[in-house]
């Protein structure tokens, strides 16, 4: 709902989303598809569209861009699996879609790490806690040549230690993945413009914010506000 509302009140490029993220950790097969039906039917210019799945079907041709990570720090064995059928059914049926659908989402392999093993997505994938030093030791031990990006995760819901806490962390993850000329990802408990401003002057190339628009009152000035912290990069 905040995210219609964001698009159906700016036209301007400038004043959207960087990128529109949509995932679905509950259901299985159904959901993030007919979502992107709902958002592609909307008579607007949209950003580009990154799915961010959490089961194998959850892998849609109407998306852009598709992430596929690899987990760091996260030893829940059934959503290693559940990565891995995606990945082979991502290949299996690439090109029978793009034939019946025209098109298919693009690959962007990430390395991901997640911060807060009581936040909801640190329980999820059995998370296990890091100090900064031992975040960043995991990323430089575990790095892949073929990842476009790397994605730290401060968690999500009310355990959430948010990543702007963090900011040393930050900037060196930052200076590892720019030197390997990839991005940077960082998201997790953002709720201020302030917030956002330290994190882009840390490093950070995107900044992943959601549940604050989710429950906010007025979406589109606080969307507004981060998206004038982000351009003071």
């Amino acid at each position: 709902m905040a995210l219609t509302e964001i698009l159906k009140e700016h036209e301007d490029p400038s004043q959207l989303p960087l990128e529109i993220w949509v995932g679905d950790s509950h259901e299985i097969m159904r959901g993030v598809h007919k979502y992107l039906r709902r958002l592609k039917k909307l008579d607007h210019t949209l950003p580009p569209v990154v799915i961010f799945p959490g089961h194998p079907f959850q892998i849609s041709s109407l998306a852009d861009y598709i992430q596929m990570p690899t987990l760091l720090n996260c030893y829940r064995f059934r959503i290693k699996v559940v990565l891995k059928l995606g990945k082979k059914y991502h290949w299996l049926f690439k090109w029978t879609r793009r034939l019946i659908f025209g098109q298919f989402p693009k690959d962007r392999k990430y390395g991901y790490i997640v911060l807060s093993p009581e936040s909801s997505v640190g329980k999820k994938l059995r998370a296990k806690a890091l100090t900064d030093e031992e975040a960043y030791e995991e990323l430089t031990l575990k790095w892949r040549p073929y990842w476009e990006m790397c994605y730290i995760e401060a968690g999500s819901g009310n355990f959430s230690a948010s990543i702007a806490n963090r900011l040393e962390l930050v900037k060196r993850a930052s200076s590892l993945a720019h030197g390997k000329h990839a991005e940077l990802i960082t998201g997790g408990g953002i709720r201020t413009q302030e917030q956002v401003e330290g994190l882009v002057e840390a490093g950070s190339d995107l900044i992943v914010v959601s549940s604050v628009l989710e429950k906010s009152e007025n979406p589109k000035e606080l969307m507004k506000q981060f998206l004038q912290a982000v351009s003071t990069r």
